[in-house]
């Protein structure tokens, strides 16, 4: 089968930048060992010229977006319309749900193609949120643009792909209409990490952002330093421009509260570093706001991780409360460094609920998952 997958694919493959670069990238690489596979990466300014690169039965179109601003990269439509018709694919996937994936739809449906869409996230909740935080100008017109277009999405597309029951549910709200529940995947290299744990050794990872709810967890450590004066935390996630004054934030208040010696954060890391702190982490925590699903909680359950995080969004269709990890409100900083203090101090009942996260895991295999949308999604929508 020949497949086409649109959406943002790493230039590095050592430094995935986020949970949608994780999807595609997984996604690609377990459809690319029984058919042939062609990405075509959202327009990215940071690509000075664009670059087609290679390798066994993928290939990748890297495409600049030579605007200043990353909403002009629907300009670069043409682009992608000439790569879809000269490959004569059997499937387009989309993974946005953005103007450009907006603009793909329409010119699909003209020439009778069917797309797949796979939602990451909800905007309109997501944005919302956001908006709720830092009431700028700025925000409430990403809040509407994001969610209209969305709204528009999901009303053209004609086979959408979610990751939890959360997301359709959402989803629903806008347009009641089957949506297929498939999770996003785990890279297999997650389930050959061993659990070497160290005592008071912590892991947080995801972008640092509002959404992220990382000022909450930086909380919850300042609480716990009494009880366990060698705790350690590293926060481990990419930095975007308009997130920058999260991020000078989040380094005022590990100041403020003397905490340098305690929480690390770390910008973009190789991949390499992450497996190694996640390796050594004894739980995994995370403090958001909002999560479709949480792929890096999928991650660290790979590895054997305890999970510590908030009943948010999809997080509770992924992490089951009291069996592999605790949930608790968003917020709650009390309550969350109780449930971090409680693991710390009973190892016994740590090393259980990490059994029970590598089991849990099993199901967020990458080949599983792209076995079941080949066989419950593409072969519906095969191109003639």
């Amino acid at each position: 089968m020949k497949i086409i997958q649109i959406g943002n694919y790493p230039e590095d493959t050592t430094v995935i930048r986020g949970g949608v670069e994780a999807s595609v990238f997984g996604l690609t690489n377990a459809l690319a060992k029984q058919n042939t596979v062609k990405v075509i990466s959202v327009p990215n300014r940071t690509i000075p010229a664009d670059k087609v690169v290679s390798h066994e039965n993928i290939c990748i179109h890297h495409l600049s977006n030579p605007y200043h601003f990353h909403s002009l990269s629907f300009l670069r439509i043409g682009t992608i319309c000439s790569i879809i018709q000269q490959f004569k694919a059997n499937v387009v996937h989309i993974h946005s749900s953005s103007f450009l994936c907006l603009l793909l739809i329409l010119w699909l449906r003209l020439k009778k193609i069917d797309a797949v869409v796979t939602i990451h996230g909800v905007f309109y909740i997501e944005m919302w949120k956001n908006f709720k935080q830092q009431k700028t100008v700025s925000n409430f017109l990403r809040y509407a643009t994001y969610s209209f277009f969305e709204y528009l999405v999901i009303w053209n597309a004609s086979k959408i792909v979610v990751d939890t029951y959360y997301v359709a549910e959402a989803l629903s709200k806008i347009k009641k209409k089957k949506f297929s529940i498939i999770p996003q995947g785990v890279d297999k290299v997650y389930f050959t990490i061993p659990d070497n744990y160290q005592l008071n050794q912590l892991v947080s990872i995801g972008s640092i952002s509002y959404r992220k709810g990382h000022e909450y967890l930086v909380r919850s450590i300042a609480q716990l330093i009494p009880d366990f004066p060698d705790i350690r935390l590293h926060i481990i996630g990419v930095l975007f421009p308009d997130e920058y004054c999260c991020y000078a934030s989040l380094l005022k208040l590990i100041h403020d509260n003397n905490l340098e010696d305690h929480i690390t954060i770390l910008i973009s890391s190789p991949m390499e570093t992450l497996h190694q702190l996640l390796a050594e982490s004894f739980l995994f925590v995370l403090h958001s706001y909002e999560e479709s699903q949480g792929i890096a909680i999928c991650e660290a359950m790979a590895v054997g991780k305890p999970v510590v995080a908030t009943q948010v969004g999809g997080i509770p269709y992924v992490v089951q409360h009291k069996i592999n990890g605790f949930l608790s409100p968003f917020g709650d900083v009390d309550t969350f460094s109780n449930n971090i203090r409680y693991l710390l101090m009973h190892p016994e009942k740590r090393n259980q609920m990490s059994n029970e996260s590598r089991k849990l895991a099993q199901q967020y295999s990458w080949e599983a998952i792209a076995s079941k949308i080949i066989k419950e999604i593409y072969h519906e929508g095969i191109i003639h």
